[in-house]
């Protein structure tokens, strides 16, 4: 499969040798309506295309290669309202337009691609989607995507270990393995990346982060149950030059540098960030003498420094009306968490630490190619390498707890995992009369993960070497068609099928399981539809609907493996049913000049749901310790609120709001005959209430920012307490986060700025070193800091 897709690959680049540039130009200058002044380097997008341009530092623009006949030209700019311009384009002749841009009062709307893989203006997409702006990444001073997506509706990011604080992604309630996580439209975010991901990938070379939330399936395939995250990384539209230097509390520190530059038909974009943090602790268990406002000795944030770099260059015009982009990123990410009582955390091998070392890397080849008459055809392909070598505690406490004594220091091993992703795409686009925008496409990805790591047989006392090999693959084929009934309603019907096939392999070593363990092979192949239907009632009224179904299907390293530390003997037998899911989902949006608000009403279903648990008897007795199985029906239903309004012309608030249900048909099987029972049916680490309050105010050259992210109530389970009697599902206090940020631009080049995380100081109130997952809010207080950027 993955020759074919090379083939069809080249087959493209010989189609585009053999196609002349065709149609005429649209060209022009870009103007401030207020001052007259040209406005430099606003973007310029065909909409429902992947024609554009990129003004100059004089505000023309030019567009080349232009199919005759009716466009609509979107032209957004940094601090001004987006505007659509209709412009009909003979056979062959050029356009030459006089575009004025209005200041915006409220933070203007973009182009957006994830909803329907073609670009659109976000607030003529039919597929609902948010976007976090890099203005307001830069609001929040956020270091990686974790931190750029805190405090986003209908999405929760939250850490849950205290030893090592890898974070998990929640989107309307559902898990990460719910969350198609895409880098510039491609799944290279791994299940290794899975982990720490999130706090891994650096914000210096985004641009922004796109979020449809509901059934993505249709054009996403697997685990694309809640949705899709996009990450959309910077095009290079001007030269220029940035040093950033952040210092904060604790050493929490910034170090980044990234320049573009862009002439004719080549753009490219180079970044390098350092992110560091020193360890920290400032809370203690909930049973300690000091109780938790006194530090036990434990993390509460682990010790880390990570490195990123890389660059996204931009060919165009190569063979014909064409465009190349080629994305290359390296990461590498020490981190370091445990006991600090005399520097334990430091040592790998001792008990409760963790020591994580990652090194990534990751290549993306994009190639479009303009064709006669309107059409595109896409091809992509994405590469992703990731190695892991991490602390394997699982056998340090199992050997301690059944010999009482530490294991020979000989047998103390890491933890040591390879990942190897690849993922292809191609897809034609085809105009059809001025209605209809017809998608299709097929995309494959290849997954290889080899892991090893020591453990010790419970039986037999034993220690030994497991070895794994996982293999994965998934082909798609999808269609999509958007069609424009009348100028006020348009629909959007998509069909996507999918293949999936995976092989697990197990081997130990010595005495236990030298011969290994019979392959498991999995097969299975599913058909998801979505409909969605977008109506104008106004210019300013828009009213979206959507429903779909999706499937997902479990498959190599997720945060359930993460949580028994490695590579534990996980059966996946043939009898597992792909998890199948039902999204609805109603959408309001009304926008002015000085006043935005969207109300977006939500329920998804999820039939044969899968769960992470201990094997059962059938599968222990093959050699298994875990096992997927499917465990019940579930749902999740809610409303999100969110609202812009510019008082002034120079202070604007934002209000969002979010209430969340979700439960499963029966109650858990951990709980049952507990007084816990009932409760366990209720959807854990969401909570049944969420929102905030932002306020900018920016006066001349000076901008305050401050924002109170709330959090109502939710469930947690406390599930390995000391005493296994204290076992509960525990109904966590509602809480408010309180950030603010204060900085100063200095002659157009300088950006001095200070700000403070966790204003308030807040800690959650309960808090039990022996759950390391027992996390629902801060664990360590606020951190102040302060940063000069500079631009050249």
């Amino acid at each position: 499969m993955t020759k074919l897709m090379m083939i069809a690959f080249a087959l493209t680049l010989i189609v585009a040798g053999t196609v002349a540039a065709h149609g005429g130009a649209i060209s022009g200058i870009i103007t401030d309506a207020t001052s007259g002044k040209p406005v430099p380097y606003a973007t310029v997008q065909i909409e429902g295309t992947s024609l554009g341009s990129v003004a100059n530092s004089s505000g023309r623009f030019e567009i080349k290669h232009v199919p005759p006949g009716t466009h609509t030209l979107i032209i957004s700019s940094v601090g001004r309202e987006s505007l659509k311009h209709v412009v009909i384009t003979p056979i062959a002749i050029n356009s030459t337009l006089d575009i004025q841009l209005q200041p915006a009062r409220v933070e203007a709307g973009s182009i957006v691609v994830t909803g329907t893989r073609t670009p659109r203006y976000v607030k003529d997409v039919p597929i609902f989607t948010e976007v976090v702006s890099r203005a307001s990444i830069e609001n929040k001073s956020a270091h990686n995507i974790f931190e750029a997506l805190e405090g986003e509706s209908g999405v929760r990011v939250e850490q849950q270990c205290q030893a090592c604080n890898f974070t998990i992604l929640r989107m309307q309630g559902l898990g990460a393995d719910h969350t198609q996580v895409l880098l510039d439209g491609q799944p290279v975010y791994s299940g290794l990346a899975g982990v720490y991901g999130l706090q891994q990938m650096s914000t210096a070379d985004v641009d922004q982060i796109e979020i449809v939330k509901g059934a993505g399936s249709a054009l996403y395939g697997s685990n694309a149950v809640a949705g899709a995250i996009n990450i959309v990384t910077c095009v290079p539209r001007k030269t220029e030059g940035q040093v950033r230097v952040e210092i904060g509390e604790h050493g929490t520190n910034r170090y980044e540098v990234s320049a573009s530059t862009r002439k004719d038909k080549l753009g490219i974009f180079l970044f390098a960030q350092q992110s560091e943090q020193d360890e920290l602790d400032e809370t203690g268990d909930i049973s300690a003498p000091g109780g938790i406002n006194e530090p036990d000795g434990w993390t509460d944030r682990v010790e880390a420094i990570a490195k990123t770099s890389g660059f996204n260059l931009f060919l165009e015009d190569l063979l014909a009306a064409d465009q190349l982009v080629v994305r290359g990123r390296i990461l590498s990410e020490i981190r370091r968490g445990g006991w600090l009582t005399d520097n334990l955390f430091e040592n790998p091998f001792t008990p409760g630490t963790e020591h994580i070392i990652t090194d990534r890397h990751s290549g993306q080849f994009e190639y479009k190619l303009w064709l006669p008459g309107g059409s595109e055809l896409n091809a992509s392909v994405s590469f992703t390498g990731h190695k892991r070598n991490a602390t394997n505690d699982t056998f340090l406490g199992d050997y301690e707890e059944a010999k009482g004594e530490t294991p020979p220091v000989d047998l103390l091993r890491p933890y040591v995992a390879n990942e190897k992703l690849l993922s292809t795409n191609l897809n034609f686009l085809q105009p059809i009369k001025n209605r209809h925008r017809l998608l299709v496409g097929v995309q494959f990805s290849r997954n290889n993960l080899d892991e090893r790591g020591m453990y010790l047989d419970i039986d037999t006392e034993q220690p030994y070497m497991s070895t794994s090999q996982k293999k994965g693959c998934d082909f798609g084929i999808y269609a999509q068609d958007e069609f424009r009934v009348t100028d006020k309603l348009e629909l959007v019907a998509g069909l996507r099928f999918d293949y999936h096939s995976s092989e697990d392999e197990f081997r130990g070593s010595g005495d236990v399981l030298p011969q290994g363990l019979e392959p498991l092979e999995y097969e299975e192949s599913t058909v998801n539809p979505r409909f969605s239907v977008k109506y104008d009632a106004t210019e300013e009224l828009i009213l979206r609907g959507s429903i779909g179904s999706g499937f997902r299907v479990p498959y190599g390293f997720s945060e359930d493996l993460h949580l028994c530390s490695g590579s534990p003997r996980v059966y996946k037998g043939c009898n597992l049913k792909p998890e199948k899911s039902l999204s609805y989902s109603v959408t309001t949006d009304y926008t002015r000049r000085s006043f935005s608000a969207s109300l977006n009403l939500f329920r998804t279903e999820l039939k044969d749901a899968i769960a992470f648990s201990e094997a059962d008897d059938q599968a222990a007795n093959l050699g298994y310790s875990y096992e997927w199985q499917n465990t019940d029906n579930a749902y999740v239903t809610g409303a999100e609120f969110n609202m812009s309004y510019a008082l002034t012309r120079n202070l604007t608030t934002g209000i969002r709001f979010e209430a969340f249900k979700g439960k499963y048909d029966n109650s858990r099987e951990d709980w049952l005959g507990t007084l816990y029972e009932e409760t366990s049916k209720n959807i854990s680490r969401y909570p049944q209430t969420s929102g905030g309050v932002k306020l900018e105010y920016s006066p001349s050259t000076w901008d305050f920012v401050i924002d109170a992210d709330y959090k109502g109530k939710m469930y947690i389970d406390l599930a390995e307490p000391a005493d296994p009697a204290d076992a509960k599902i525990y109904e966590t206090e509602s809480f408010v986060i309180l950030n603010a940020k204060l900085s100063k631009n200095i002659f157009n080049q300088y950006n001095v700025y200070v700000g403070a995380r966790n204003l308030t100081d807040y800690t959650q109130e309960e808090k039990h070193i022996d759950d390391a997952a027992f996390m629902y809010a801060p664990v360590y207080g606020r951190i102040i800091y302060g940063g000069v950027q500079v631009s050249m």
